[in-house]
């Protein structure tokens, strides 16, 4: 078997794609583990840091995998020169919302989720082993907390209490909480009614804080103008 074989069988399923790089850009997508070979942040860098493409169409179905290359996936999608539009076809969780959150544009249909939580790992030996992995859990934490920090439309607090509660956030509640920029089967965020109305959990209460927020700077559109009236005719080890 030679070395072009060997390529497409391993590509097989990555659903990479270039069209047209002059006009449509470059479309990528991310399913499955984040990490291993076909999702690895050597990979994706080696497929897109010698595309010239005005944007870069990243399709998102992912539990997430690894944080390291979570992270490191995110970078390189920020440090390329074209425009990054993240579609989250299925769902975002853990590491792979963090690799969501490098889109200058953030598209969720409104049948999808994203998961935002602190990171995991496994372990084994004694106290010492375990009281060390703590440690380094929270600076990986820390990284984390920056990779969404930019976007989150709350406080550092806040953010962290999502992370630590491991919050599933819905189309509307994403775009609520800066997560997300676009809803596409528009869904209209309805602003609470009331101070008083009692929240199940810290996600709710925040998703209608900064919803009504977010409804009151959204710009009006132009009046159209009057017409005659017509007669009427017949949507790594370190996990996250």
């Amino acid at each position: 078997m030679n070395k072009f074989d060997l390529n497409k069988i391993l590509n097989i399923r990555q659903k990479f794609e270039i069209t047209n790089q002059a006009e449509k850009g470059l479309k990528l997508s991310i399913y499955g583990f984040i990490g291993g070979w076909r999702n690895s942040a050597e990979n994706i860098l080696s497929q897109i840091e010698h595309a010239d493409v005005k944007e870069i169409h990243v399709h998102i179905n992912s539990g997430g995998g690894s944080a390291f290359d979570g992270i490191a996936i995110g970078n390189i999608l920020k440090n390329h020169k074209a425009k990054v539009i993240i579609h989250i076809d299925g769902w975002a969780a853990s590491a792979a919302s963090i690799i969501a959150m490098a889109g200058d544009e953030i598209i969720m249909p409104s049948n999808t989720m994203m998961m935002i939580h602190q990171a995991s790992t496994f372990e084994y030996g004694n106290a010492e082993v375990f009281e060390k992995t703590a440690k380094d859990l929270r600076k990986v934490d820390k990284a984390v907390t920056a990779s969404y920090r930019k976007r989150f439309v709350g406080s550092d607090d806040e953010l962290s209490t999502l992370l630590k509660e491991e919050t599933w956030l819905n189309a509307d509640e994403a775009v609520a909480l800066g997560f997300a920029d676009i809803i596409a089967d528009e869904i209209e965020i309805v602003e609470p009614d009331g101070d008083d109305e009692e929240f199940e959990n810290n996600k709710d209460k925040l998703v209608a804080k900064y919803a009504a927020n977010a409804q009151q700077n959204k710009p009006n559109p132009k009046e159209p103008e009057q017409e005659p009236v017509k007669p009427k005719q017949n949507l790594s080890r370190l996990f996250l």
